[in-house]
């Protein structure tokens, strides 16, 4: 078990050891590396400012691949084994730039300057993943221009999308390859400063084994909300296991039942092209859940644990009927999401326990979906009433309901007496006031700084009578389709 950080950054292996457990990515290339070109703006991974990428290697392929994450909420520990890529990197000097900057130059993207680099890495990792330049703006949603330059971003993104790799770049890439081989056998991290501790098993077992030894300790998975504790709430963390190096904790797997089985730890960004698979219709859910640095950084098992009363993936996963796996070392549990949440932030896990997957059954053909988020802004926001529609319409009358909302009460929750009202009924104008009425009875929201009580209500009534008629419109046309 390593107990030193090993990465490979500015062309070079680095050993790190002495520095804080909960030191951040940004704090370290700024003030140890002077690496100035990764900025703070927000400091709470929205303005992407200090966007840069991780590379890790891909033995079967021999690849590295790519994910452009929130450095200021990045724990360093946490890029242990990873290739650090920061805007220093992907060119050669001013007179030899990367196609990005290159383009960038070319179209004017700069202003003040200070957004440019976070612009430059997010577009890089398009230009890396070989992604569409259609794809531009979902790269570059997750990055604030305060001087309103988009549009010449956007043209620079579609000059530099698809020019061939840069030679400077592609010979930096090789000799991080060089190092990802040279590396030894994989056995996890133990890392200490003046007894505070970063825990990073690579076993299930020693996962297991870590938290029922240090009940007290921090899970930490993409540490996208514990990075604004210690940032913004100057928290201390003595004790910190993560989550992240286990295999079993971010597999995304369809069981042989055909149950989605997601793991604690995987990120939305790798469970999505399974989960879309259950939720076609929920696309636009996931491009406004965050941004992609959050995406392939947030994970959903932390989402669920963190059991904000406002975090968008659980209501979906209630209304999929979803499950978790809870495990100790001494056995592990399924319970219903519905029976998770038990309070303002607090949920069923025991101090010992691990939540190690997501069950998520088969869907039915003929069950229709909808994951409607209302914000402030369409982009980057965070919800003030998440709804979540889910039935059946079988002989025009609505069976298997599972309604769903966030923002509306203490915790994520099913609307029980709305899926008792609709259940069974006809699809009909008396079933949607009927529903209507229901939902006055299941929940209460209160006033905060994101929306009134009465918004809250006013939108989450809007949006399930707008639902419920459309699946009466639904199914009156399966009634004038059906055979004589």
């Amino acid at each position: 078990m390593s107990t030193v950080l090993e990465f490979f950054l500015k062309g070079e292996a680095r050993q790190v050891a002495g520095l804080d457990t909960t030191l951040t990515l940004l704090d370290y290339l700024r003030d140890h590396c002077n690496l100035t070109g990764t900025k703070e703006g927000c400091n709470e991974g929205d303005c992407g400012a200090c966007t840069v990428l991780l590379g890790h290697y891909e033995p079967l392929s021999e690849e590295v691949r790519y994910r452009a994450v929130n450095a200021c909420i990045t724990l360093l520990p946490a890029v242990h084994r990873h290739w650090v890529v920061t805007v220093e990197d992907l060119g050669d000097g001013p007179d030899n730039l990367h196609p990005v900057q290159d383009a960038m130059v070319r179209r004017h993207g700069s202003q003040c300057g200070f957004c440019t680099p976070g612009f430059v890495m997010s577009l890089a990792a398009l230009h890396l993943d070989a992604a569409s330049p259609d794809q531009a703006e979902t790269y570059i949603a997750g990055n604030l221009c305060r001087c309103t330059g988009y549009g010449p971003i956007l043209e620079a993104a579609k000059d530099s999308a698809e020019a061939p790799r840069h030679p400077a770049f592609t010979a930096k890439e090789h000799a991080a390859a060089q190092w990802f081989r040279s590396l030894s056998l994989d056995t996890g991290l133990f890392y200490e400063r003046e007894g505070d501790r970063y825990d990073a098993p690579v076993s299930l077992k020693a996962l297991l084994q870590a938290r029922k030894d240090d009940p007290d300790a921090v899970l930490v998975a993409g540490t996208t909300e514990l990075g604004l504790w210690v940032n913004k709430d100057l928290k201390d963390y003595p004790s910190l296991i993560s989550t992240t190096r286990v295999p079993e904790m971010t597999a995304v797997t369809f069981l042989v039942d055909g149950t989605l089985s997601i793991g604690g730890a995987a990120t939305y960004e790798q469970a999505w092209p399974l989960l879309r698979q259950v939720i076609p219709e929920g696309q636009d859910w996931f491009d406004r859940f965050a941004s992609k640095q959050i995406r392939q950084q947030a994970t959903i098992g932390g989402n669920v644990v963190n059991a904000s009363p406002i975090g968008d993936g659980p209501p979906v996963l209630l209304a999929l009927n979803a499950s978790v796996k809870l495990s100790s070392i001494s056995g592990e549990r399924l319970v219903p999401l519905t029976d998770f949440f038990t309070g303002y932030k607090q949920t069923a896990l025991a101090s010992d326990e691990v939540l190690t997957a997501i069950h998520i059954p088969p869907r039915e053909n003929d069950r229709q979906f909808a994951a409607l988020k209302v914000s402030k802004r369409k982009d980057q926001d965070i919800s003030a009433v998440m709804a979540v529609f889910s039935w059946r319409l079988e002989n025009g009358r609505f069976r298997d309901v599972r309604i769903a909302f966030g923002g509306m009460s203490a915790t994520p929750m099913v609307a029980q007496n709305t899926n008792a009202a609709l259940e069974g009924k006809d699809a009909s104008a008396s079933a949607v006031e009927a529903a209507l009425t229901a939902l006055s009875e299941d929940f209460s929201p209160i006033d905060d700084l994101r929306a009134s009580a009465w918004y809250r209500t006013t939108v989450a009534h809007n949006l399930l009578d707008a639902a419920l008629r459309e699946a009466i419109d639904s199914a009156t046309q399966q009634h004038a389709e059906a055979p004589a």
